[in-house]
Formats: structure tokens, sequence, C-alpha cells
């Protein structure tokens, strides 16, 4: 007899735009719709990314208090947004994916309730265990995945040398020297993501009719599964061409922070389009497609979400830690100081109150008129 469907709420910061984390909860719902589970997303910012979900028949909601019944696990992405669920299910076991070596909104929700915390790579973990005392054993590096359903077939095979590339990116300071060295090499560049200005429903479309790429993290093993050579590197360095060789390490850093050891310049750019070669290329997609599909992701989230609920069923979370975490996460997210760099508009309404004062003093001024004679 097949286990029964689950309901899941899955939290994100934002859906009105394009970026990873929303590529990640698009796939994480629409892969368990397929499977036959019950998605519900969260998050307070609606837009392209939450009408797609819904299109697929997924329930969006902007506010918690929309739900009619409580979640049998949550999967949370971005602190407060985790924590928001938390709060409102106080009875629902979470798992946390954390995204990111920096950013606040990627911080670990310190609750009772979190049963385990998955970072998609061991900067992410390192970050748990070492900078914010997440216990080790609740840490668990879970590799991003692709959803190989989403791309299409290539329109051409890979060509004998690079003729179109694409640099997919979220900054935009290495582009020209990603640009120099292609017109050198007669390799003609186009530009996608935030960093390019450009963003796309469906990258993976766009993907496909390149041959080789210039991205990292998630973006490189999309353009990976859609079959292009790619090259690892962005405005904070190069990790260079990835080849069966190179893969494994590549992939457990997440083509990100960590591989990133090299300087972007117009002779290493050079060099590594050189090192283009198409059969290496497809020896790298079959390798990283059959590893990196969203399947094994689904198959590993089904198991801990059911290891959560078993557990949380057996013995709940102390009342006590959980008031404790409350207070905490008030502590740390409240505003409290004037200067608090997460709550600029603190120190900014001080200085507009300072000015209004002033500026009403000078008026009741004007409207006395000038001190009489003698009076200066």
């Amino acid at each position: 007899m097949s286990a029964a469907p689950l309901k899941i709420l899955i939290t994100n910061a934002w859906l009105d735009g394009r970026g990873g984390t929303e590529s990640v909860v698009r796939d994480l719902a629409i892969g368990f719709l397929r499977r036959g589970h019950r998605p519900i997303v969260y998050s307070p910012h609606l837009g392209a990314a939450a009408q797609e979900l819904h299109a697929c028949g997924v329930a969006v909601i902007s506010d918690l208090s929309q739900m009619g019944e409580a979640p049998d696990v949550i999967h949370g992405h971005h602190y407060v947004q985790t924590v928001e669920a938390i709060l409102h299910f106080p009875e629902v076991p979470v798992v946390s994916m954390i995204h990111a070596w920096t950013f606040y909104q990627e911080k670990a929700p310190q609750f009772p309730q979190v049963y385990r915390y998955l970072a998609v790579d061991q900067a992410v973990r390192d970050r748990l265990v070492h900078i914010e005392g997440a216990d080790p054993a609740r840490v668990e590096v879970l590799l991003n995945a692709v959803d190989l359903a989403r791309i299409p077939s290539r329109p051409r095979p890979l060509a004998n040398r690079p003729l179109s590339a694409l640099a997919f990116t979220k900054n935009k300071a290495q582009i020209p020297i990603l640009q120099a060295a292609c017109d050198r090499a007669g390799v003609k560049l186009e530009l996608l993501g935030l960093g390019a200005g450009r963003v796309v429903a469906a990258p993976e479309e766009e993907l496909v009719r390149h041959d080789l790429v210039f991205a990292t993290a998630r973006m490189a093993l999309e353009a990976l599964c859609a079959g292009c050579a790619v090259v690892v590197c962005d405005a904070r360095g190069l990790a260079g061409m990835v080849t069966p060789a190179t893969l494994p390490r590549l992939r457990d850093l997440n083509f990100g922070l960590r591989s990133l050891t090299g300087r972007v310049t117009g002779e290493a750019i050079a060099a590594e389009l050189a090192r283009y070669n198409p059969a290496d290329a497809e020896l790298v997609t079959a390798q990283v497609r059959k590893a990196a599909s969203l399947e094994g992701t689904l198959d590993r989230l089904e198991t801990l979400y059911r290891e959560a609920i078993t557990a949380f069923a057996a013995e709940a979370p102390d009342e006590a830690q959980r008031r404790a975490a409350m207070l905490s996460f008030l502590t740390e997210t409240l505003p409290r100081r004037r200067a608090d760099s997460r709550w600029p508009w603190i120190a900014e309404r001080e200085g507009l109150l300072a000015e209004i004062r002033d500026l009403d003093e000078q008026l009741a001024q004007a409207r006395r008129g000038p001190p009489p004679d003698g009076d200066a």
C-alpha cells in the first residue's frame, strides 16, 4: 500500500521574480504535485513566479491565515517566512533549506520544530554549524537538482569549436572581459540573468541553443543539464571549464564561492575557451543528468518529511524550548537600536523628524516676524 499523500507548505520570501529560490520552489511544488502530494506555497510577495505555479494547480497564498487546515510538514526557505510558518503552525515539523553563504534572509531559524537543516553545499553547512551554531546532527548537505522534464532537446549538437556562448549571471562586472575574450575567439556572446538585465521564465529554452555557458551555482548546473560546455565564473572569480575530472569537486562545491579561486582576466578566459571539447561536455552532461535529477531530491525530501512527522508524533518539542526560540527570534529581528543596519528606516525616520522640527521652528519664527528693535 502506497504512503498517504502529504500536505507540504513551502515558504519563500518572494515569488514576484525569477531568481534561484523561486526556481527551486517551482520545481519542488510541481514535482510533488506530479507525485500526488498537495503542495501549498506561501510568500508575501506574489508575481510572475506565483502565477506560473497557480496555472499548474498549486495553491499559492500571501497570508498564512488563508490556510483552512494545517500542513503535515513545512519546507522552509528564508528566515522570516519560515518562522512565520512555525509560529502559525507550532505543532508541525519543519525541514529548513538554506541556499547561500551570506544574506540575512538565508539565516537558519533556530526553533525546536526544525527537524533538519539542508545546506546546498559544504560552505553553507559550515555557516550553519560554525557561525550560526546549528546542531551538526540536524544539518545535512543536499546538493541542487534540476527538473530534467523542463529541458527541451537541443536543436543541434555541440559545434566542434564554440560558435555561440551565453553569460548566465547575477553579476555584471565580468561581462566586458567575457565579451572581449569571445570577440577575439570569434564566439558570439549573448547575455542572460539579473546581471545582464534580462530575465526569462524558461532559461533552459535559451541554454540549449548555445555551445558554451559562463555561469555559477544553480545556473551552471542547469547549463550542464542542458548539454552545454560550462566555464564556472562570475564577478567573484573563476573555477574554469567543467570536465569529467573536475566535475565531482565542482559539484560538491555547488559550482560556487569556494570553487572560484582564479581571477577573471582576458588571458584566463581565452585559455578556458581553448579547452572547449564537445566530447568532454557531452560526457559531463550525461554524468550530471544522472546525479542531479530532481527525482532523487524529491525522494530524499519525502523520506525526511515522513521521518519528521513520525518523530514529532512520538515526542513534540518542549514548550519551554519553543518560548526561548521565540524570544531569541524577536530579540534578533525586531528593531531595538537606531543605527541597526537591518532597519535603516529607523535612522532615516529620526533624521526626517529632526528636519521637520527644524522646519517647524523656522516657520514659527517667520510667523512671529522679526524681533522688535533692541531685542536682537
